[in-house]
């Protein structure tokens, strides 16, 4: 194993204690893709892109055509996670928020919307412990190393239906963000060296324009096509605390479709593909300092999904869709020693309109509870790699007024 490799796996073994925040695997690259979708979508297997009904999910500006009020949808998300590496085990806790959205029909063809949601996530923390040379004493150390922030997006979008069958849809805006790296060092042998503990931080902040344009087709009454195009300009990592340098990234072009259909006149399918070109930000990342370490490797990603929704047992006017999903999703990023990462989870959701009527809901909540696995990270040195198994829970509302 070269140097660099080394100390990433040393970085991998760390505490669970310290990965309170996301996934291990953010350490690779620029983090770990963050869908920006509400419960229904995530319990049928993130399947947003074409999907019947009120969808206020980010895959395609188009979706939210047709909404005659105005409303705002919240989404949650807590995850649980065990995590093994070359024979350690531990675990983390997170809770995110994917998407805040708000609905306004602006005329009676037109919703405007503004969304606030997630892209990727750069939290981590891990911990070593080793040795340094001082003098000539040798003397225990313990390294803390602390990540915070990811990259979020910023969308200002209008949704046109031109006809009962035809919806169009545009967005523009922003992804946004920070990061914070910190490195605190301290020695634990107090009673025999009184060195002090020193800390060192960097930080950056995140800007890129994005455009997306998107179309929302019904061919016939009971099946719903669509399929959406993003723009993204080139990633400006600007140094702040600590004076770190400047940095540039090449953001991917993202392309998705998807379809839904009702199979029976209580039974809908959905199902989605997403493609994004990460290959082209392969070139930003710096070389490694060293001949013979570890680099990092990005590549084009496809995530796929699909589920079927039943729509329940009733009680009146109200109805409790329940929901069956799976996806599998690509990881972009690894080092060039490592074999590539991957997604997979299988979900159950329920659903509750908690005022209103089937068309004109008032209060609506979602659950989608799901159970999955990522892997990757493995090496001619660590073959079994890195494997996170994770209990993942989504809670959205969507509040709407007449």
């Amino acid at each position: 194993m070269t140097r660099a490799a080394l100390l990433t796996a040393l970085l991998l073994l760390a505490g669970a204690h310290a990965a309170a925040g996301q996934s291990l695997l953010s350490t690779r690259g620029l983090g770990v893709p963050i869908a920006p979708v509400e419960a229904r979508a995530r319990a049928l297997g993130g399947a947003s892109i074409g999907l019947l009904g009120v969808s206020p999910s980010l895959g395609n500006p188009a979706g939210v055509a047709g909404t005659g009020f105005r409303g705002v949808a919240v989404a949650m998300q807590p995850t649980m996670r065990d995590v093994e590496f070359a024979g350690r085990a531990g675990s983390i806790d997170a809770t995110r928020f994917p998407l805040v959205r708000i609905l306004y029909p602006a005329s009676g063809r037109m919703t405007a919307t503004l969304a606030y949601g997630s892209f990727l996530d750069q939290t981590w923390a891990v911990e070593t412990e080793g040795t340094a040379v001082i003098g000539s004493d040798t003397v225990p150390t313990t390294d803390l190393v602390e990540s915070t922030g990811g990259i979020a997006q910023l969308h200002l979008g209008a949704a046109y239906t031109v006809s009962s069958a035809l919806a169009l849809g545009a967005s523009i805006g922003i992804y946004t963000g920070d990061l914070q790296r910190e490195i605190t060092r301290t020695f634990p042998d107090t009673l025999t060296s009184p060195l002090r503990s020193f800390q060192t931080r960097v930080s950056w902040n995140y800007r890129a324009p994005l455009a997306s344009l998107g179309i929302r087709w019904d061919p016939l009454p009971l099946l719903r096509i669509g399929a959406s195009f993003t723009w993204v300009g080139r990633l400006e990592a600007e140094g702040d605390d600590g004076d770190p340098p400047d940095r540039a990234y090449d953001l991917p072009l993202q392309f998705g479709a998807g379809a839904s259909a009702w199979l029976a006149p209580r039974v809908l399918a959905a199902v989605s593909a997403q493609w994004a070109g990460w290959s082209r930000a392969a070139d930003d990342f710096q070389p490694p300092a060293q001949a013979g370490e570890a680099g990092t490797v990005a590549r084009d990603v496809w995530n796929l999904g699909g589920g079927l929704e039943w729509s329940g047992p009733r009680a009146g006017e109200r109805s409790f869709p329940i929901r069956l999903g799976f996806h599998y999703a690509q990881l972009p990023f690894r080092l060039d020693s490592e074999a590539d990462a991957s997604e997979w989870a299988a979900a159950l959701g329920l659903g509750l309109r908690l005022a209103g009527t089937e068309e004109t809901p008032l209060a609506v909540v979602d659950l989608a509870l799901e159970r999955g696995r990522r892997h990757g990270a493995s090496s001619d040195a660590t073959p079994d790699g890195l494997t996170e198994d994770f209990w993942r829970l989504t809670l959205s509302l969507n509040l709407f007024g007449r």
